[in-house]
């Protein structure tokens, strides 16, 4: 019964018998993997393209971000005070991504367009960059295919596509610092991935932690190489902390390091989990046990290493506001493990190794290779449903965008729940509503008198994403404080707006 309870453990067994069942030499099982790469182009093309027809986009960040640009474009500041300016907005994030995006409006890009291009231009760099690392690891395209194909079952990466977001090039740098870390054979190799490792923090700063974790990779397994890495890595940091001081002095470590903190929520984390682990543990549990079971050397994997520091930093969810995108890293690093062993061209074993073992044909056994193809597949299904769900909403708050921006007054900043409604009418937001909220909980926000504005009248039209008659949940409950919902919900007027939208008029 041990024995027997032992082999049904071992990943080295069960990617045997998943060899052995599915015949991986078989062309059908490559065609497999080109199959779910064109679905992966496909729904990416689909997604960006009819995003890029509506003048918003469906993600909470992305208005924040277009509203950020404007206000620096407009004011000179991408950092205002809360206290000094009376600016009731905070930008969470480091500059590199907005500078870019910034570049290309000045050349007469519309701002919404060049923040979806230069978001796209991550995409690309980043499935170009995976697909050479797979590549180079085993020197077999059609592995390389095949994880690149994962990724369209994953959720936060092709939401993320389209859209105006930092993500990606957060991302990217990372990956391409950890890809340099695996292939680099020479100092300078290293030193470069110190580099883009540490650029990868300054497009957004929780990249700090897979950046770290690949210097402790490089101390432990290429200590003659640390000299190389912490150069690149430190040298690249202490310059880019020194242009941001210099270029807007100490108000952006007040925006990144002590309002991001905020509260915490139980709650969030397990529906994040459940929405953006659970549908992949067939994947993750192959990408463990292969390494965890299988040839001890592999612990030593630079993507191994990656993946645990993904998996560890994915718990951060636990974050209030927290979204798919802090999950990015862990498929990223998930289909650079999984991905080979599901589409290598040789099959997972050699044919000795296959001829020496004496595979049990339990119908049990057999359903390995299934789980891991419904689960692909659900996933696929879950990422187009998705895509669909949240263009519909955009298409219907479009459609009727004229009768939403009639309830604004004609000029100044705005009350509205997100600020990419506010962007699409011409205006910016008065408020960026849940960091705000936030700060007030924690004490580093007085909102009395923004409370006192709204109870009065004072402020004449709200536009929120909720009915204000029915009981407020989720996310809308993290975004504005209870006297500002206890007005809305007297509010004398209340028009409803296809997408969900609400107009509240005092």
């Amino acid at each position: 019964m041990r024995h027997a309870l032992g082999r049904w453990i071992n990943a080295d067994f069960l990617l045997r018998i998943y060899a052995e069942d599915l015949r991986m030499n078989r062309p059908w099982v490559q065609l497999a993997g080109r199959v779910q790469l064109a679905w992966l182009i496909t729904i990416c093309l689909f997604w960006s393209i009819s995003l890029a027809l509506h003048p918003l986009d469906p993600g909470y960040t992305a208005g924040e971000l277009l509203d950020h640009l404007q206000g620096w474009m407009e004011t000179g500041k991408l950092y205002p005070s809360i206290e000094g300016d009376g600016t009731l907005r905070v930008l969470n994030y480091p500059p590199m991504v907005l500078v870019l995006v910034r570049f290309l409006a000045l050349l007469g890009i519309q701002p919404l367009l060049a923040g979806r291009l230069v978001n796209g231009l991550g995409v690309i760099l980043v499935v170009g960059v995976i697909g050479w690392w797979v590549q180079a690891r085993g020197r077999d395209w059609s592995a390389s295919i095949g994880s690149l194909g994962l990724l369209g079952a994953s959720v936060p990466f092709v939401y993320g596509t389209g859209q105006f977001r930092i993500e990606m090039w957060a991302v990217l740098g990372t990956v391409m610092g950890w890809a340099l870390v695996d292939r680099g054979r020479t100092g300078r190799a290293v030193f470069w991935a110190g580099v883009l490792l540490a650029m990868s923090c300054f497009a957004k700063q929780t990249q700090v932690v897979p950046s770290l974790v690949a210097l402790v990779w490089v101390w432990k397994y290429r200590p003659t190489e640390l000299r190389s890495i912490l150069f690149g890595y430190l040298g690249t940091g202490i310059v880019g902390v020194t242009a941001i001081t210099l270029v807007w002095g100490l108000e952006p470590w007040r925006h990144m390091l002590i309002y991001t903190t905020g509260t915490y929520s139980i709650m969030n984390l397990g529906w994040q989990f459940l929405s953006h682990v659970a549908p992949w543990t067939p994947l993750l549990s192959v990408a463990a046990y292969s390494v965890l079971r299988g040839r001890p050397e592999a612990r030593s994997d630079p993507v191994w290493w990656y993946w645990c520091s993904a998996l560890v930093w994915s718990f951060s969810a636990v974050r209030s506001g927290s979204s798919s995108a802090y999950f990015l890293d862990l498929h990223m690093a998930t289909v650079m493990l999984v991905g080979p062993v599901l589409f290598s061209a040789g099959g997972v074993l050699s044919g000795a190794d296959q001829a020496s073992l004496q595979i049990p044909k339990t119908r049990r056994h057999r359903l390995l290779p299934w789980i891991l193809a419904f689960q692909v597949i659900g996933a696929d299904i879950a990422v187009g449903t998705v895509a669909w769900i949240n263009l519909s909403r955009v298409s219907d708050i479009t459609e009727d965008l004229a009768s939403i921006c009639s309830e604004f007054p004609r000029s100044g900043p705005v009350l509205t729940e997100e600020a990419s409604i506010a962007q699409a009418c011409g205006h910016s937001a008065l408020i960026h509503p849940f960091i705000m909220t936030s700060l007030s909980q924690r004490g580093l926000w007085d909102a009395s008198d923004f409370e006192t504005a709204v109870a009065s009248g004072e402020i004449s039209t709200a536009v929120i994403g909720f009915d204000p008659r029915q009981p407020v949940t989720g996310a809308h409950l993290d975004r504005w404080t209870l006297p500002v919902l206890s007005a809305f919900r007297l509010a004398p007027k209340q028009t409803a707006y296809p997408g969900g939208v609400w107009a509240v008029s005092w």
